[in-house]
């Protein structure tokens, strides 16, 4: 098995399970902004991809608007703490220190706000296990190919040698689109199972945290 020398971790949904602050958040934003109240079955899409995004095609309103809706969700988010209402997947601690052991370059590379993304890190106390910590910008002008490239450019490893971790189709396609490996995950909020990752090039499936680190170590 090739050795990678990069890890690049996706954050909702794959090192962090942010459900409850997301969910939390965006019910007080789409009542503010009078938009239709979400039954539990509809919530998980939210997790994961741009929260506008979702808003936009969920509700079937302007992009413009969904903007709006989103900027409403943040403000709530950052505010009010729902931020760091979250948690740290099972196993993924000593996922991250036994790739650390092993020389593994860790990064987080997220579409999640690069605030939001550092904040919850320093609140965990996992941001020191990082060597490279991005998200997207305030307009969400990064795409995901985009932080990829941002990530291992700081920590000077090579696409090639390089792995993006995710658990949904907009880490997958980052990845093809930088040039990089994927491996998908399927205990987050996008693939329920070895076929939907199979979609997409891979080099595996990890059903659990401490999976990860048997395609590294």
């Amino acid at each position: 098995m090739k050795q990678y020398k990069a890890a690049l971790l996706d954050m909702d949904g794959t090192l962090f399970d942010t459900k409850k602050g997301v969910i939390g958040a965006l019910k007080e934003a789409i009542r503010d902004y009078g938009l239709k109240e979400l039954e539990p079955e509809e919530e998980d899409q939210f997790i994961g991809p741009p929260i506008q995004k979702t808003i936009e095609r969920f509700y079937g309103i302007s992009e413009a608007e969904a903007i709006e809706a989103a900027d409403v969700f943040r403000k709530y988010y950052r505010e009010k703490d729902y931020v760091i209402v979250c948690d740290l997947y099972d196993g993924m601690r000593e996922t991250l220190e036994s790739l650390r052991a092993e020389g593994v370059k860790l990064c987080v590379a997220s579409l999640k706000k690069e605030d939001m993304v550092k904040r919850i890190c320093k609140h965990y106390g996992v941001e020191d296990l990082f060597d490279s910590i991005h998200g997207t910008d305030a307009r969400d002008n990064l795409s995901k190919s985009d932080i990829i490239k941002i990530c291992l450019d700081e920590v000077g490893v090579d696409l090639d040698d390089a792995v993006m971790i995710g658990d949904t189709v907009f880490d997958a396609m980052g990845a093809e689109k930088a040039g990089c490996k994927f491996l998908g995950v399927t205990y987050g909020y996008g693939f329920r199972t070895e076929s939907d990752v199979a979609e997409y090039a891979n080099i595996g499936t990890a059903k659990s945290a401490d999976e990860i680190a048997d395609f590294f170590c």
